[in-house]
């Protein structure tokens, strides 16, 4: 009898950690994370052009944004820029290699080149993301644009 007691007193104890480790931590995250609403990101410019002389058409993006979580402020984080052609065809992604301090309301700007070719209007995807780029910290900022082969 007894040492089914102490058997019995095992299993709880061994309930208790699986649930301590697994449900825990997820309950925790829903109920304390704003879930990609930490940073309100806005966009500030946006340009796809192909520069005087150059055979690669070049995407800028300029962003600005405020913190809505103070807890976010002078943490580490990255951000992302995916290209798509209009047909939802991704054509590449460029993050900022070792992301970037938060402040309370600061600009973030994303460049890269692309090959030239026959596409004349991109969309652009911009997101705040962890340093692994697996959660957002902000909302993300969809843009359409035209090639403009002026030039800057």
């Amino acid at each position: 009898m007894i040492w089914k007691m102490k058997t019995s007193n095992y299993r709880h104890i061994f309930l208790i950690i699986i649930i301590s480790i697994f449900v825990f931590p997820t309950l925790q995250q829903l109920g304390f994370a704003n879930h990609g609403k930490e940073i309100i990101l806005k966009l500030s410019d946006a340009q796809f052009f192909l520069p005087v002389g150059k055979t690669v058409e070049q995407v800028k993006l300029t962003t600005t944004y405020s913190v809505s979580d103070p807890s976010v402020v002078g943490k580490q984080i990255s951000g992302t820029m995916k290209i798509y052609s209009l047909n939802g065809t991704l054509i590449k992604t460029t993050s900022i290699p070792n992301g970037f301090k938060v402040d309370k309301n600061d600009f973030q700007q994303f460049v890269t080149s692309i090959p030239n070719s026959t596409v004349q209007s991109i969309t652009t995807v911009v997101l705040f993301t962890d340093l692994n780029k697996t959660a957002p910290f902000s909302n993300s900022i969809n843009t359409r644009l035209t090639l403009n082969k002026t030039g800057l």
